[in-house]
């Protein structure tokens, strides 16, 4: 299957992930994580963090897929409004969803601050706007919502917009979003722990089997690892560990521009408008555009060229809606890759409905990063036996899915 294609813009670096050995013999573990994205550095970072013996495989090398072409863009709010969300959420859950997101947000500055900030992180605003006149009131119920319970919000229009692009409405969570290159922010985490775990790359599970109280994973070249616990941190691909269809998979386009002379909004806030598919918008550190979404439902195993050119065209096209002193804007990457999401906009974290001790950490959605820094918390604290968070079960698989 064909997970990306282009020129990824996050992990066109010189400074690249350290390259790892293959398996080339039998080992065991307490903890065996499985896939080697930014879901699964985050995951053996946390287990690493509280002495888990952990052992890290990728089949492929590490960050190279769908890190390397992820959004980056860091949030609580979740791609659909909380009024769409009451058939999957009661009021104090959807406010927990959020509190989480707010909190995860936390947590991943206190990793830069702790590991130093080598991937470009900045924090900042998040602002969700529309267009279109007939979308105010959904937007303005949002806020009212948010407002009310407790986040620090702004709402505007168009006689009070701050903005230098024509926006009808507009919600501006303060202090809700962060972004960063994922690639790199990888790099740290595996940089942090390669000496407190083992990891191995070019190295596929192709199948999993229980034996009493362990599992013994086989590799392509037929290696073994024996454990006790095991995480998969695999995206969409979960047919080794579950048959359910757990997720859809779309894919998403990206286009980022070569570095601009001026800044195109001044605070720098992350913008995402409000139409389906979205298009969401962040400067880079170097003052570049990034520009992505219109996303479309991925059918088959080949990401069609004629496809991401059309959609390359149309973020270019309302890149220029929005700002059109860009006309003529030199766009330098061009890409798109697969992610997959479900129905309540959440990951899935927590342990497989029917074998004990199997785990998940998959970063689903447009909010996965933060999701995978919870989801490893969490998991931690159920190798531990430990209690955990009381809005786990939102995140199960065993909730209607996808």
């Amino acid at each position: 299957m064909e997970y990306v294609k282009g020129k990824p813009y996050f992990s066109d670096v010189e400074d690249k992930i350290k390259s790892y050995p293959y398996l080339d013999k039998n080992i065991s573990c307490d903890c065996l994580v499985v896939g080697g994205g930014i879901d699964g550095a985050i995951t053996a970072y946390y287990l690493a963090e509280n002495n888990i013996d952990t052992i890290l495989i990728d089949k492929y090398r590490l960050g190279f897929m769908n890190t390397s072409c992820a959004t980056a863009l860091l949030e609580y709010q979740l791609d659909d409004h909380a009024n769409d969300l009451t058939k999957f959420f009661t009021k104090e859950e959807l406010v927990d969803v959020y509190r989480i997101g707010l909190k995860a947000l936390a947590d991943i500055e206190d990793i830069i601050k702790k590991l130093g900030n080598y991937c470009n992180y900045q924090k900042c605003d998040a602002l969700v706007f529309s267009l279109k006149s007939s979308e105010a009131k959904q937007l303005k119920r949002e806020y009212i919502s948010r407002k009310e319970n407790g986040f620090d919000v702004a709402y505007f229009d168009k006689m009070n917009n701050p903005y230098p692009f024509a926006l009808e409405s507009a919600i501006l969570s303060k202090g809700g979003g962060a972004h960063f290159n994922p690639y790199l922010f990888e790099k740290e985490l595996i940089e942090n722990i390669d000496k407190k775990i083992k990891i191995y790359e070019n190295t596929e599970a192709v199948s999993i089997k229980k034996c009493k109280n362990k599992f013994i994973v086989t590799t392509q070249y037929g290696i073994e690892i024996m454990c006790n616990n095991i995480v998969c941190t695999t995206g969409y691909n979960t047919n080794n560990f579950s048959k359910d269809k757990l997720c859809d998979k779309y894919v998403s386009y990206t286009i980022v521009s070569k570095p601009l002379k001026e800044k195109l909004w001044k605070d720098g806030a992350l913008l995402q408008d409000n139409s389906n598919p979205y298009h969401y918008l962040r400067l880079s550190y170097d003052n570049r555009l990034i520009i992505g979404g219109e996303d479309v439902l991925f059918k088959g195993k080949v990401i069609k060229d004629k496809v991401a050119s059309k959609k390359y065209k149309m973020l270019r096209e309302f890149a220029i809606e929005l700002f059109p002193n860009l006309k003529d804007i030199d766009f330098e990457y061009e890409f798109c890759g697969i992610f997959a999401t479900t129905s309540n906009n959440l990951s899935i974290i927590g342990e497989d409905s029917k074998v004990e001790n199997l785990y998940y950490n998959l970063g689903y959605g447009a909010n996965g990063i933060i999701y995978s820094i919870y989801g490893a918390q969490n998991l931690v604290r159920l190798i531990k036996k430990q209690k955990t968070s009381k809005s786990l079960p939102l995140f199960s698989m065993t909730r209607k899915l996808p």
